[in-house]
């Protein structure tokens, strides 16, 4: 597998490199909500550097015109995300049109919003945005794990969040709280996935022209002053992960050029390493504690209960 070391925060990704495009010829990519916005755009440019991409999306029409025009480095499968048998079928296709029948890069990225008035909630936001991505991950890590152990692989897992993890969005109940849920899933596999290789990381954009939003509300966004960040921006911070082994338990921003140049830029608010003032003390004390207390490991057999030679305690 793929060597990793274990998660320890060393500064915040240096978002200035530009992603080596060459380092995806090959690889096998999952992109889930691919048919349309952000997501066909990433299709797109990792197609075009070679890797060989499965769009997971529920728009038959326009997925499977997106795969016609990148074959043979794209093919479609219909997918709603909330459906599991879906997912397997996703995965499946993955590794079968893989020349290394194998699964490297999974990102995450199906997502909707609804803005309606208030009724009682039927959570579909939840199961999509939520339910949907953890029945990805599951699958992520089964495929992961059987692809081949050879070290022009790997085994990447990238979510599309949202920067209302860490701004308030009144009103945004339901998605805001998935994006919080899905920044909690990145920062508590860090701990454990790197034992398998796995390695992952969590994308938020803001303000982007998507096809989550209507072209109504955009523009009254852009007349109340908001600077959207193009599509392109998200695939490039797509690609720079995916082509960098040292990125994993990062969380990025999407951003206007006139805050980061290249598009994105690290979060750098998911540590208290890097906090020196005296009320970041009690965070830092605390998550030590909760890393000894709380033990996970991810090789075979191995259980709580058991000593590190499989004895029972």
């Amino acid at each position: 597998m793929p060597a990793l070391p274990p998660y320890a925060y060393t500064g915040p990704v240096d978002c200035t490199i530009a992603p080596n495009p060459g380092q995806l010829k090959g690889k096998s990519v999952i992109v889930t909500g691919g048919a349309n916005g952000m997501g066909e755009t990433t299709v797109r440019k990792f197609a075009e550097a070679g890797a060989f991409v499965t769009i997971a999306d529920l728009n038959v029409e326009r997925g499977e015109q997106v795969a016609k025009e990148l074959g043979p480095n794209a093919q479609f499968v219909q997918c709603n995300i909330v459906n599991w048998d879906d997912q397997v079928r996703v995965f499946e296709a993955a590794v079968a049109n893989s020349p290394s029948k194998s699964c490297d890069i999974v990102i995450a990225n199906a997502g909707i919003n609804i803005n309606a008035a208030p009724v009682k909630p039927k959570l579909s936001i939840v199961d999509v945005n939520l339910t949907g991505t953890l029945y990805t991950w599951k699958l992520a890590i089964h495929y992961f794990r059987r692809q081949p152990d050879t070290e022009d692989r790997d085994r990447c897992f990238i979510i599309t969040g949202s920067m209302v993890a860490w701004i308030d969005s009144p009103a945004n109940w339901q998605y805001t709280c998935t994006k919080y849920a899905l920044r909690g899933l990145m920062r508590v596999a860090r701990r454990s996935s790197w034992e398998q290789g796995i390695r992952i990381n969590y994308v938020a954009p803001c303000y982007i022209k998507s096809a989550i939003r209507s072209p109504t509300y955009e523009a009254e966004l852009v007349a109340k002053g908001v600077e959207f960040a193009p599509q392109e921006a998200v695939a490039r911070c797509f690609m720079r992960i995916a082509t960098d082994r040292t990125i994993n338990g990062h969380s990025l921003m999407i951003t206007p050029p006139s805050v980061a140049k290249e598009g994105f830029k690290d979060v750098d608010m998911d540590d208290y390493d890097n906090k020196e003032a005296d009320e970041y003390e009690y965070f830092k004390r605390t998550q030590e504690m909760q890393l000894r207390i709380i033990e996970d490991r991810w090789v075979e057999g191995w259980s709580k209960a058991r000593t590190a030679e499989g004895g029972l305690k």
